[in-house]
């Protein structure tokens, strides 16, 4: 695609890297642009603490992109909060702590790291004491691998599991239709895990 494009004429290429931190297909495409202006979007070239190494390296380039951990502490910060408020309430198995379950993005990708890192560091800052439950599950984002893996976590574990942190709203919506067809969430505050995500989704 980006030699079609180059074929064709363009005087601009906005890209967005199929795998986070690819640096050597960064310089790839930011070499057979040559003079031609590269921007690229949503998945960072650098790999975490190469910052600059490519972009720094060539003229004719930049990267738009968040803030990384920016999401992950607004949603440890809701969580604590919440946590705080409702404790009680959310332990369910009565052992004094909050045991989660957490469902990660992509490996490699600097948002999916950020999120899965500050979201629970961010929450533990407001004093409540939580317990991960199981491997964190790489989803990809996606709403169905994340309804399947939430699945088999409530087999595996059943009540142990008391909330659920997600780095995107479609992998939360795979685990809150998983919790509803176990029981859970259908308006039985006794009976309620909650599940966190990030996106804004409705």
């Amino acid at each position: 695609q980006i030699d079609t494009a180059i074929q064709m004429g363009a005087t601009c290429l906005v890209v967005n890297v199929v795998e986070a931190g690819s640096e050597d297909v960064a310089k790839q495409i930011l070499d057979k642009a040559g003079e031609i202006p590269v921007v690229f979007f949503n998945r960072s070239i650098e790999a975490e603490g190469n910052e600059g190494t490519v972009l720094g390296a060539y003229e004719n380039c930049a990267f738009v992109g968040t803030d990384a951990p920016e999401a992950g502490h607004m949603q440890g910060k809701m969580i604590g909060e919440y946590l705080v408020a409702n404790y009680d309430a959310l332990d369910l198995n009565k052992d004094g702590n909050i045991s989660y379950a957490m469902f990660m993005g992509q490996l490699g990708n600097a948002e999916a790291i950020a999120r899965t890192q500050y979201s629970v560091e961010q929450a533990v800052e407001n004093g409540v004491v939580m317990e991960q439950v199981g491997e964190t599950q790489v989803c990809n984002w996606d709403t169905e691998l994340a309804n399947s893996a939430m699945s088999g976590w409530l087999s595996k574990y059943g009540d142990k599991i008391e909330f659920v942190i997600s780095n995107n709203d479609a992998m939360a919506q795979g685990a809150i239709s998983a919790l509803q067809s176990a029981g859970y969430n259908k308006g039985d505050a006794n009976n309620y895990v909650p599940v966190v995500g990030v996106d804004a989704t409705d």
